[in-house]
């Protein structure tokens, strides 16, 4: 595989409990021109977290904390970063609830070298997708983000006008600023942003009660 050189740049950050796990990421992405650093528990890297860009490898079911709990805890303090999660066949369970909460990948052991670059690779690159995704969403104001609530729920123009007290021409003027600024052509192209937008934990249940409408969200 060709790796490039905005991929090379990115850190490699190891949580794994295995010693011979370890020794095989950090002599295989070593040799990749990668930077790598290891961390003892879950607990220790969510401490050290800082701005650096990279891609967490950990173990699904460390010590400390499994899979779905450090997304958790990474989640809660908005730090996001493409994960791949070292599983076995008897983590399922475990996979499901991370997928729900963002994970990216999952490679099963034992480790084979060109599997886990692929699977590192795949990670850093379509977590650039939703990182632009991310960031759209951040940009919008805090009445395009009722808005986009709203929207995504199935909302009329009509329903927002009651809800939100501000006229039809104010919510088409908002709607359209949210389709342009998420650069979505569509609704269902927006509804397919929220999987990703899941690290922010944004709560639409709220509204989703109070809209009282038939429109299903993706889970």
């Amino acid at each position: 595989m060709e790796l490039t050189s905005s991929v090379i740049c990115k850190t490699i950050f190891v949580v794994v409990e295995d010693k011979q796990d370890q020794e095989f990421i950090s002599s295989f992405f070593t040799s990749k021109k990668f930077s790598v650093k290891f961390f003892s528990s879950c607990e220790v890297y969510i401490s050290q977290v800082d701005d650096t860009q990279g891609c967490l490898i950990v173990d699904i079911s460390m010590p400390d904390m499994d899979g779905p709990t450090i997304l958790n805890r990474l989640n809660k303090i908005e730090h996001l970063s493409p994960v791949v999660f070292i599983a076995n066949i008897s983590s399922i369970a475990i996979m499901v609830d991370a997928i729900k909460l963002g994970a990216l990948d999952f490679i099963e052991k034992p480790l084979v070298e060109e599997a886990l670059l692929q699977k590192v690779v795949g990670a850093i690159n379509e977590f650039q997708k939703n990182i632009d995704v991310i960031t759209r969403y951040k940009l919008l104001t805090d009445k395009e983000k009722q808005i986009f609530a709203y929207i995504v729920l199935g909302a009329t123009n009509q329903k927002m006008t009651e809800k939100l007290y501000i006229s039809r021409s104010t919510v088409e003027k908002h709607r359209a600023s949210v389709m342009k600024k998420m650069e979505a052509g569509t609704l269902p192209c927006l509804v397919k942003m929220l999987p990703v937008l899941s690290p922010l934990s944004i709560d639409f249940h709220p509204l989703w009660c109070d809209l009282d409408i038939n429109y299903q969200i993706c889970q």
